[in-house]
């Protein structure tokens, strides 16, 4: 089935059109258990941890085993054999650790998910450790008339002739696939706001980071603990990403910077893409690149990058970046001296920069112009 998605940003000037194909599959929950474990089924890292109680879960298990129907869950096909979950992942995850008869502690589920994350599933190390997980007996409530439920009490492997009842169940799967345009995933930022029923408000570098995940989003997340740019950015981690975000932006805007135009979103989504085939040498020097930027402002004040109200601007930052550093990404050197913190002031007290920094900075003219004095100032 074939439609056309159509969004408007308020970063955009034009509607951008999308062609979407959404392939409806049925598969049995066997097949579902070996896709996640396998890793072709992604749980996406700004998505919210398990939260599910055992109750819950065991209510869920119970409806594939009689053969109920239950909710059908969305997959994004980022490429062949490999999806992220749209919606669905405290169902898929019930099935996972009924399968592997393990459950989670509640005050562990956070770690927990940081370990799947990076491991694409639980290690049998961490899955057998009673510190993180305990036995999966499905927890079912009495019947009216106080009978006892007689799938109460039972593991995955004790299911005796309810488990091909389990295995074989069906749950409907539909497969959401981006075909125009190629250059990048834009259109699942729209599809994962509106089909994702959590309630979770999720910031683009949320969606970003598990959409275009690599060695090179494995880096900004290095550099976003630098203690000289969590002095800058002058606040803690930010749970959306969104101090790592400006990471990005100030790459994309180095290394593109030329060739900006439409939305500055869309503008970084191409970028990431791109940055997930860069190599190991590549991440490396784009590393102490930024490093080196970092420490030739190691002696500048926090106001140095605020804005007349003390709070950080990411305009402004980006743009002493791609102005301090250019000449150097040039030459594939790195950042040399100081950066003074006195035309950084100067270029701060310009009017049309000052208006770039602060107004429709994602404007194709705005951040040209922003670029172009921060340029004429520090260079």
């Amino acid at each position: 089935m074939s439609s056309e998605l159509r969004r408007k940003s308020v970063n955009e000037v034009a509607v951008t059109q999308y062609d979407i194909s959404v392939i409806p599959n049925d598969f049995n929950i066997t097949t579902i258990f070996n896709l996640i474990d396998s890793g072709a089924v992604e749980m996406p890292v700004f998505q919210r941890n398990y939260i599910w109680d055992k109750k819950r879960a065991s209510r869920f298990i119970e409806s594939l085993i009689l053969g109920l129907p239950v909710p059908q869950i969305f997959l994004y096909q980022k490429e062949r054999n490999k999806f992220l979950v749209i919606d669905g992942q405290q169902r898929l995850l019930s099935i996972y650790y009924y399968i592997k008869q393990r459950f989670p502690l509640v005050e562990k589920r956070a770690e927990l998910r940081k370990v799947f994350d990076l491991n694409n599933g639980i290690p049998d190390s961490i899955l057998f450790n009673d510190m993180y997980f305990q036995d999966f007996k499905l927890q079912l409530s009495k019947s009216e008339n106080g009978e006892k439920n007689p799938l109460d009490g039972l593991r995955y492997n004790t299911l005796g002739l309810y488990k091909s009842n389990f295995e074989f169940m069906t749950i409907r799967c539909m497969a959401i696939r981006q075909n125009e345009p190629k250059e990048d995933d834009s259109s699942v930022f729209e599809i994962f706001s509106r089909l994702n029923t959590g309630g979770v408000n999720l910031s683009n570098q949320e969606i970003r980071a598990c959409l275009y995940y690599s060695d090179f989003f494995r880096m900004l997340n290095i550099l976003n603990q630098n203690s000289i740019w969590r002095n800058i950015y002058g606040k803690p981690e930010d749970g959306k990403f969104r101090d790592v975000e400006i990471i990005l932006r100030s790459f994309a805007l180095l290394c593109d910077g030329e060739n900006y135009s439409g939305s500055m979103n869309g503008f970084i989504n191409r970028f990431a893409k791109k940055a997930m085939n860069y190599s190991t040498s590549e991440i490396e020097y784009f590393e102490n690149l930024f490093t080196s930027f970092l420490e030739s402002c190691s002696e500048i004040s926090r106001e140095t990058f605020a804005t007349k109200k003390g709070e950080f601007n990411g305009a402004l930052f980006d743009s002493v970046f791609v102005a301090t550093v250019d000449r150097y990404y040039k030459e594939k050197s790195l950042v040399g001296g100081k950066t003074q913190p006195d035309k950084i002031n100067a270029l701060k007290k310009d009017v049309e920069f000052e208006e770039a920094i602060t107004h429709s900075t994602s404007h194709t003219k705005m951040v040209k112009k922003r670029l172009e004095k921060a340029r004429e100032y520090l260079q």
